[in-house]
């Protein structure tokens, strides 16, 4: 083969050489148009359209996303197994979320404005005069019994 015909040679992996890109230019020069959207951006979208929806006879607006929401949940407690087990396995999930995310016995830091607002709250209880009442786990208080009515019933 001569060196002319090797340089025009056609084939697998050898696209003609005016077909080729030039150098130093992209195949793809103005890119992805800007307001291209994808699956994702348009689901999200649709999911927090607003609807019109009456709750105890009052119109409201709330997301679709809510909406979907609240019906699967009215569902389960009308006794749809499908939507209880979505429900319930959603639940689920927020629960090993959290609890991964606050695992027992580590404490979460407080903010200095925290701080002041529960220190504010302790002393308008202590002022007031209410008795101290130590809350744990294990040591919950338990209500004072009522006293038995008299004979006769109340008067």
């Amino acid at each position: 083969m001569y060196d002319n015909e090797k340089i025009n040679e056609v084939g697998y992996k050898k696209p003609p050489r005016n077909r080729q890109f030039k150098k130093g230019q992209s195949g793809n020069p103005k890119g992805r148009p800007k307001d291209t959207r994808n699956f994702a951006t348009d689901f999200d979208k649709e999911l927090n359209a607003l609807i019109p929806v009456t709750e105890n006879g009052k119109r409201t607006r709330i997301s679709k996303r809510l909406a979907i929401v609240k019906q699967a949940v009215n569902k389960a407690a009308n006794g749809d197994a499908k939507a209880a087990l979505i429900v319930l396995n959603e639940a689920r999930q927020r629960e090993e979320l959290l609890r991964s995310a606050f695992p027992i016995g580590v404490t979460m830091s407080v903010g200095l404005e925290d701080e002041l607002v529960m220190e504010s709250i302790v002393r308008r209880i202590r002022a007031s005069g209410a008795a101290p009442v130590e809350m744990s786990a294990t040591n919950v208080p338990e209500p004072e019994p009522t006293k038995p009515e008299p004979e006769g019933g109340p008067k």
